[in-house]
């Protein structure tokens, strides 16, 4: 299900940090957006901080802010195996797959973050592409996102996004399917079945390479080709091939057509897409396709493998608990201050704290005359912030959430300076009208205000969700 988001991909590719900010919803994403830093650094302990300075640069040239962030995750990090699973059924398939792939790995399985799609089903066979990424290799790039103070809500991998942007702009969805993607060091060559990608592989030449030496690249992709086919069970051949980023010359195309035997097309995606005034793109080898593609696949346009979904799914799980936990003892409390006795006790409380704001900040206006009187300056102006209590926030999301249908799995309210709202809000609806009416509710609130830009994607039968709040006094930065 597409959902209307705007989204932040970032990807890291050798020294460069880039950001492209993409709009889904639609049958192709507009990018909003384009940002790209180089990391400068001498050590390579400086390496994370370094990425870390470039990756806030770039997020804070941007002209809007995402409602939320995914990881681009090159394609040459990953594990990817073909898997035959005896038996139907999504559950029991998703148990199976982990166990199925350890076999093929070289570490322990515990070290690898895992996510599958279903090819087809065959004569009571599942055919499955898994494909997995070792904790290590990411771990580089979650400690910059970390340091930078961005939260990504998925890693997605550089291939199924490109290939989702690529299939978006085909109007023939059935049968194989393949597209080579050529970017400036590395090609990818993937085999889609309908709307399901059902190989890939990493090769090792790039647009420089294959300029210098199309025979060789034709023959890399012919026997890529031969060893999927070879595989495959069923009559079905690739009929054709498509090629992007590149453009491929009169000469280079006959070679491809005479090694593959079949005819070959080219594309620049980049050109298919609608762009804001704010995007400057120059002419590149897939530059920016690969990080538009993971965040139009994000908004639920096309292939999607999440190598952050077990981890997702733990941390899920625990945050439910503690917020069912901290509901009820909120609950409890509640009650407890409906008492006459805890009410006269609070306010005669709350009367000595006020006495003694008041002479605090009487001694604060003595201090600064003090200091304006010592050469300080008149130009220095002191904020205060008085952001409504944990509590009165609970009161009022519980007065105006729905109860039954609508859960909340996670609140978290940041500091005035934070970038990203003041109060997320993160949970689950049993539908989209249930999903709807609880934010309409919520709009009308005179604590909260809400973009209508929100971050929301179907998992499994529910719709899961995550909302930002604002403070009324707020700006919000809207295209």
């Amino acid at each position: 299900m597409k959902v209307t988001a705007k989204i932040g991909a970032i990807e890291f590719v050798g020294n460069e940090v880039r950001v492209a900010l993409v709009k889904t919803g639609r049958s192709l994403p507009q990018v909003l957006d384009l940002q790209t830093r180089t990391a400068e650094y001498e050590n390579n302990d400086d390496r994370v901080p370094a990425f870390a300075r470039a990756l806030n640069e770039a997020l804070d040239a941007l002209h809007s802010n995402p409602a939320t962030f995914v990881l681009c995750v090159p394609c040459n990090k990953t594990v990817v195996r073909a898997l035959d699973i005896p038996f139907k059924g999504i559950a029991r398939v998703s148990k199976a797959v982990p166990f199925e792939i350890e076999p093929h790995l070289a570490f322990p399985l515990e070290e690898l973050l895992l996510d599958f799609n279903v090819i087809r089903e065959i004569e009571g066979v599942t055919e499955v592409l898994a494909v997995g990424a070792r904790r290590t290799h990411l771990e580089e790039q979650l400690d910059i996102l970390q340091m930078a103070g961005v939260e990504a809500e998925l890693a997605g991998v550089d291939v199924a996004g490109l290939t989702s942007l690529w299939m978006a702009t085909q109007k023939n969805s059935k049968g194989l399917r393949a597209v080579l993607h050529v970017r400036d060091d590395s090609s990818m060559l993937a085999i889609v079945h309908n709307k399901s990608l059902a190989y890939f592989r990493h090769l090792y030449f790039g647009a420089l390479d294959l300029q210098t030496d199309p025979h060789r690249a034709a023959r890399e992709v012919q026997n890529t080709l031969r060893a999927f086919l070879a595989k495959w069970r069923s009559g079905t051949q690739l009929n054709s091939l498509s090629l992007t980023g590149y453009s491929l010359t009169v000469d280079e195309t006959e070679i491809f057509e005479e090694t593959l035997n079949m005819p070959v097309s080219t594309m620049i995606l980049m050109d298919r897409l609608k762009k804001s005034r704010h995007c400057q793109v120059e002419p590149s080898v897939n530059f920016w396709e690969a990080a538009v593609g993971v965040g139009f696949s994000a908004g639920g346009g096309g292939l999607l493998f999440n190598l952050m979904k077990d981890t997702q799914q733990i941390q899920g799980a625990i945050r439910a608990v503690v917020a069912h936990l901290m509901f009820s003892a909120c609950l409890a409390l509640l009650f407890l201050l409906g008492g006459a006795w805890y009410y006269h006790e609070g306010r005669l409380r709350n009367e000595t704290v006020i006495k003694q704001g008041r002479e605090e900040l009487e001694h604060l206006e003595e201090a600064i005359d003090t200091m304006a009187a010592e050469g300080l300056g008149s130009d220095v102006q002191f904020s205060f912030y008085g952001d409504p209590t944990l509590l009165d926030l609970l009161k009022e999301l519980s007065e105006k959430l729905p109860r039954g249908s609508f859960h909340i799995n996670e609140i978290k309210v940041n500091p005035p300076e934070a970038r990203g709202g003041w109060v997320n809000i993160t949970g689950s609806a049993d539908s989209a009208a249930e999903f709807n009416t609880a934010f309409d509710r919520l709009k009308e609130s005179s604590m909260f205000r809400f973009t209508e830009d929100t971050n929301i994607r179907l998992q499994g039968d529910k719709i899961t969700f995550r909302l930002r709040a604002f403070r009324p006094e707020d700006d919000i930065d809207e295209l």
